[in-house]
């Protein structure tokens, strides 16, 4: 018996299918004992007798029930927005499209003004930044006479540094010698 709730606990989902089952089983029957309840209370009434009232007689042209009545399909019916003829633009809409259409004219006008502007300020603003790490380089460069430009180095220029390096390798005085020099 612990074995199977051990086995229902590791498997919830099976739980879940095997209640709705159980749930969706006594629905059904629930349904199925009402309307055997309705069916036996209308058949336990008795039916009332009345006499009903003559109606006079119409005679109806006889119709063949074999052949299916052809109806038309009119297409206005399913799509009624089609079947109207396409509206004529108001007179007064028009006006309002061409300001509408004039105010946005404007606004974009002045959007391109001020974008001009503000890359005429960005472009100032960085000659000033140029102008300013020029006169820092300078400055610094006045008091030291050696100046390997550095700062002006280029990717290409130092690739090629470091390839020169590694083939010349670090200088002889400062390798270690496998040998010691004997002392005298």
């Amino acid at each position: 018996m612990s074995g199977l709730f051990d086995f229902l606990f590791a498997n919830p989902f099976l739980v879940i299918i095997l209640v709705g089952g159980l749930v969706s089983l006594f629905s059904r029957i629930g349904q199925a004992t009402q309307q055997q309840n309705n069916r036996g209370e209308e058949s336990e009434q008795p039916p009332v007798e009345q006499r009903p009232q003559r109606e006079p007689v119409q005679t109806q042209p006889r119709v063949d029930h074999r052949q299916p009545k052809q109806q038309e399909i009119r297409w206005e019916d399913y799509f009624p927005q089609e079947s109207a003829p396409p509206a004529q633009p108001k007179p007064d809409i028009q006006p309002a499209r061409v300001e509408a259409s004039e105010r946005a004219l404007e606004k974009t006008e002045k959007l391109q003004e001020r974008r001009r502007q503000l890359q005429e300020r960005v472009n100032r603003f960085k000659e000033a930044e140029q102008d300013l790490a020029s006169k820092k380089r300078d400055e610094a460069n006045a008091g030291d006479p050696l100046d390997l430009n550095l700062s002006h180095l280029s990717g290409k220029e130092a690739m090629k540094a470091v390839v020169l390096a590694e083939i010349l390798g670090p200088p002889k005085g400062r390798k270690l010698a496998k040998h010691p020099r004997r002392q005298y």
